[in-house]
């Protein structure tokens, strides 16, 4: 990966000029629990949602998947043991614009201790969809998990 060629700014302009596509991870533990993180930073402040990232230029999707872990989540994860369950299209629920969600599955095998990390203010598991749950969250929790 050469690294990231946009600023924050140019990168949510590009939006307006192309989809983006981001790694979604539905994460379970061995309690059959999903991991929700809570942003602390726009769009979203304040909401849950499912941890991932956008695949940046040269970035290849393990590279991405892995990378999501330390960065999002403070825990290292690795590609092979994710799961591809679907493809998606936002075009609606993101401010920023159209993202086009790929979303894995990975269960966790370990416990983890939780702690907020990155651009998260909180991470917690959960058995049912809490209120709150940004972007198009809801609707992949809703056919994805089990």
């Amino acid at each position: 990966m050469t690294g990231l060629f946009l600023t924050p700014k140019q990168f949510t302009a590009s939006f307006a000029h192309v989809p983006r596509v981001a790694l979604v991870l539905l994460i379970v533990n061995r309690q059959n629990q999903f991991l929700l993180t809570k942003r602390a930073i726009e769009p979203g402040s304040g909401m849950w949602h499912l941890p991932g990232s956008f695949l940046l230029k040269d970035e290849q999707i393990a590279q991405c998947l892995e990378r999501t872990g330390p960065q999002e989540l403070g825990f290292t994860l690795s590609a092979k043991d994710c799961r591809l369950v679907h493809v998606s299209e936002n075009l609606e629920s993101d401010p920023r614009g159209h993202v086009i969600d790929i979303i894995y599955k990975y269960r966790l095998l370990r416990e983890i201790s939780l702690s907020a990390w990155g651009d998260s203010a909180e991470l917690g598991f959960f058995s049912t969809i809490p209120q709150g749950v940004g972007f198009n969250h809801v609707e992949i929790l809703q056919k994805w998990y089990n």
